[in-house]
């Protein structure tokens, strides 16, 4: 017998591998499984409390959260209450949703602004994560500048390797933060995500690498363990012909020699034309180094002091 704590799984799931594969895959923007659950949520922030005639408060649709919601996201619900003493606010209500229900990156946006307005830690937050996770949603209730937001959900297992990474070396940590910040978040900017990934491995390898360089640069450092490899310990060990220093070297090339290609002007280094796939490779590789350096893996051999 299975453990009763144990995740179910769809009947179909259970029949064959592609029942299986198509319960686990991840559904960007708003399948129509998700529709309704979303929009319960989301309702329910777009509502304030009023005072009614009898002195008792109620609930009602909130206007002006709508109206800040099309402003923003730029959308029009068709809703007009100019004039009207008693604007029609459950009408309205009804013509922002079927506005979202037309336009996924509109509704997701919604969500996103509502989240945006709450506590991380909030309740509330904890029931939109659950609605996107049983729902298989791509997204997921995350940080965004330090508030609540929609992040791109990944493999926890990076993601957890990431956070840990993140907080042994506190500059380093923060520069990776602002790498997942552009790679995941609704407002992704890969090229962005790709330089913070490189400035991140730069922290956290100048210390070993290059302590008394001012302006420690990842092509420097690569520079330096090439010509002189002995001058630092790896304590990755591997019993095969493959050279643990020279898979590190590579690591560090890959991720230079990719952004470092891309620059108009190597003083702003600015990369050109980053791909998410490329940021999100990047940044997993950033993880690793990072990890590595922080960690003591890689640490100078005090054998070879100069």
């Amino acid at each position: 017998m299975s453990d009763a704590n144990d995740e179910w799984v769809p009947f179909s799931a259970r029949r064959s591998e592609a029942g299986r594969q198509e319960f686990v895959r991840l559904s960007d923007g708003v399948p129509e499984w998700l529709r309704e659950s979303l929009w319960n949520w989301l309702s329910e922030r777009m509502h304030k409390r009023a005072l009614g005639s009898n002195h008792k408060w109620y609930m009602t649709p909130c206007e002006a959260g709508i109206r800040r919601a099309e402003r923003i996201l730029k959308i029009s619900s068709g809703w007009t209450s100019s004039g009207d003493s008693h604007p029609d606010r459950i009408g309205g209500l009804a013509k922002f949703r079927v506005a979202l229900y037309k336009n996924p990156e509109a509704f997701l946006g919604a969500v996103d602004l509502a989240l945006s307005q709450l506590d991380p830690n909030a309740p509330e937050c904890d029931a939109l994560e659950t609605v996107l996770e049983e729902g298989a949603s791509a997204w997921r209730v995350g940080l965004v500048s330090g508030r609540a937001g929609l992040v791109e959900r990944i493999d926890a297992t990076v993601q957890l390797a990431a956070e840990t990474t993140g907080a042994l070396e506190p500059r380093a940590g923060r520069l990776l933060a602002d790498a997942w910040k552009h790679a995941f978040s609704m407002n992704r900017d890969p090229s962005a995500a790709y330089r913070y990934a490189v400035r991140a491995v730069e922290a956290a390898a100048a210390p070993v690498i290059s302590p008394s360089d001012a302006i420690p640069t990842l092509g420097k450092m690569i520079s330096a363990f090439r010509s002189k490899p002995e001058k630092w310990n790896f304590s990755f060990k591997v019993d095969s012909a493959v050279d643990p220093k020279g898979v590190l070297l590579g690591m560090l090339q890959i991720l230079w020699t990719n952004e470092y290609s891309r620059h108009v002007d190597l003083d702003i280094q600015a990369p050109l034309h980053v791909s998410q796939e490329e940021a999100e490779s990047a940044i997993v590789l950033a993880v690793t180094l990072v990890n590595w350096f922080v960690s003591g893996s890689v640490s100078r051999n005090p054998a070879q002091s100069t």
